[in-house]
């Protein structure tokens, strides 16, 4: 058994905890060094790179496809057919002219050449060495755009002589309405445009990032010296080139294990490869490993520390909150828990305060609310008519104007003994409410006897609602207010109605008349209770909705809609499974 209390304690649950803390990063230390992390980490990275070389592609495919449209731009240009068909009749400086209006439209673009059978022009950089680079291939195009070769060609400008890598679109001019060729258009793009696009993913030195065409020809590299060469003679390049429209990768061996990430161009079909060293990845891992092993140990040691101070410093205040419930169990409610932080126990034991006091409120509010609803229901019994005597007399008198005859007054009578019968019963303070009807019904008997106006009554009560309990006399001086208001006016008749039903788990009972509708101040007097010596029963509205919210709760009550020559609505809400306590 004390063995149990013990590992109940918190002190030692945290003891526990501190060596779970301490042994876990230990196991993760041990683990993360085997082969397979390792092999997870290399996968992840490929699967990165992989995306990360797929959407450079892209990029490149947009730069490409970008070119190759301005090229169409060009060559369907109408000015520039009309004068490769009229080429007599046109000087160089005029295609010149034309040339480089295209030029100076783009920054991208170094130089446009345009070769024709008989003639050359050129604008953009001057070439001192113009190369031959009309092709068998482009010479048996049809005007399709071909991309050719990088090439390190030696330009002249202001500043001096210099050489640049340059790769090229090419395509043959020819007019689609006549299918005539014309010649050749050249567009010479420096191969730096390139290497701006794959910047991004040339994450390390170790890193290799090149682009080679459908041929393994190199056509921009991380390092420029491989530039014009070709990537046959490396052990990934079978594969790579043989897949021909895909993005993925190829791990080789060389003196060391390497990975190739490659995606192919839509464009043209060009490959960007991007190759990673493993011992590269393992070197990352290596440096992570010790970070672990030195932070296992500074971990262990804080945690142990912190456990020790932890479970001294917030286990006793929590002690003695413990003996504070104590307290409270037995009955004790002006104990209070000394809170000497502003942190999360801090919070607890200010709650904890907190709690005690409602509940010490609450206790006393229920006191009070209990006297206060013996109150109620005592003031409401003395309003009620006395019972046996007024009962007796009544019926006796009721027997003598049947035996004279007189059937108004008898009824009359007969009407205020039923309305006795409840009044006299005082141990039930809730009826179902077909009595407080018939209650309601037999008051208006005795009503309509006294005022020689017309009175009209109507009942529209759902049959599902007349056995529900609600409150005794809760109608009545409903209907009462309605007629001691109604019938002060000259109208010749009143007209009430009294509606029932069920809306949203709750009894809706509606009173409504056509009187003349009551002032402001008179409403206040009457919400305020104030007396009227001419009430029959002398419960007020508001005696009526205190006893209800009382019985039933603050959410059910009263509810009084008038205005002035529209009449007065009186809207009682009440729960259908009420849990109303019965007094005697």
């Amino acid at each position: 058994m004390n063995r149990i209390k013990v590992f109940n304690s918190l002190r030692v649950k945290l003891g526990i905890i501190a060596i779970v803390l301490i042994a876990i990063p230990l196991l993760v230390v041990s683990f993360t060094y085997s082969s397979t992390v390792k092999d997870i980490i290399k996968n992840k990275y490929t699967e990165t790179a992989i995306q990360s070389v797929f959407e450079t592609g892209e990029k490149l495919d947009f730069i490409l496809d970008d070119i190759r449209e301005f090229s169409t731009v060009i060559t369907s240009n109408s000015e520039l057919l009309y004068m490769l068909n009229h080429k007599y009749d046109f000087r160089a400086d005029e295609y010149g002219r034309v040339l480089r209006s295209f030029i100076t439209s783009r920054d991208d673009i170094e130089v446009i050449d345009l070769v024709l059978a008989d003639a050359y022009y050129s604008v953009g950089a001057k070439k001192i060495n113009r190369l031959e680079r009309i092709s068998p291939q482009l010479e048996k195009s049809s005007g399709q755009p071909l991309w050719l070769p990088t090439k390190s060609e030696e330009i002249e400008i202001l500043s001096g002589k210099f050489k640049k890598n340059y790769f090229t679109l090419a395509r043959k001019v020819v007019d689609f309405n006549t299918l005539e060729a014309y010649g050749y258009l050249l567009i010479d793009l420096e191969e730096v445009i390139l290497e701006q696009a794959y910047s991004g993913i040339l994450d390390s030195e170790k890193v290799e990032v090149l682009i080679c065409d459908d041929q393994g020809n190199i056509i921009s590299h991380s390092d420029k010296k491989k530039i014009g060469s070709s990537i046959k003679g490396e052990p990934y390049a079978n594969e790579v080139l043989a897949d021909i429209n895909g993005h993925n990768y190829v791990q080789y061996k060389t003196n060391i294990d390497n990975v190739a990430i490659y995606s192919t161009i839509e464009n043209n079909g060009w490959k960007i490869i991007k190759t990673i060293s493993t011992d590269y990845l393992y070197e990352e891992i290596n440096r992570i490993q010790r970070y672990f092993n030195v932070g296992g140990v500074i971990y262990g040691l804080v945690i142990i520390l912190y456990i020790l101070f932890f479970s001294f410093r917030y286990t006793e205040p929590m002690m003695k909150m413990m003996s504070v419930i104590k307290k409270v169990e037995q009955g004790d409610l002006t104990v209070r828990t000394e809170v000497k932080s502003n942190d999360e126990v801090g919070q607890l034991g200010n709650s904890l305060n907190n709690m005690i006091g409602e509940m010490q409120v609450l206790i006393e509010q229920l006191i009070r609310e209990e006297q206060e609803k013996k109150e109620v229901e005592l003031e409401a019994l003395h309003a009620q008519i006395n019972p046996h005597f007024l009962y007796n007399t009544l019926n006796t008198i009721k027997w003598m104007a049947k035996i004279q005859g007189n059937s108004s007054v008898s009824k009359a009578i007969t009407a205020l003994v039923k309305l006795l019968r409840i009044s006299t019963n005082l141990g039930r303070g809730m009826i179902s409410l077909k009595e407080e009807i018939d209650y309601v019904m037999n008051y208006i008997v005795i009503q309509k006897l006294r005022f020689r106006k017309s009175i009209d009554i109507a009942y529209n009560i759902d049959d599902d609602c007349m056995n529900l309990t609600v409150p005794k006399l809760i109608l009545q001086p409903i209907v009462e207010n309605s007629i001691i208001h109604g019938m002060e006016d000259e109208q010749q008749e009143l007209n009430i109605e009294i509606n029932g039903f069920v809306k949203e788990d709750k009894l809706i009972i509606e009173v409504q008349d056509d009187g003349p509708g009551i002032e402001d101040e008179i409403l206040k007097d009457i919400l305020r209770n104030a007396s009227d010596k001419d009430k029959f029963s002398k419960v007020g509205l508001n005696n009526v909705n205190q006893r209800i919210k009382l019985y039933c709760g603050a959410d059910f009550g009263l509810k009084v809609e008038t205005e002035l020559g529209m009449g007065t609505k009186v809207v009682v809400t009440l729960p259908i499974n009420p849990m109303y306590i019965e007094r005697t």
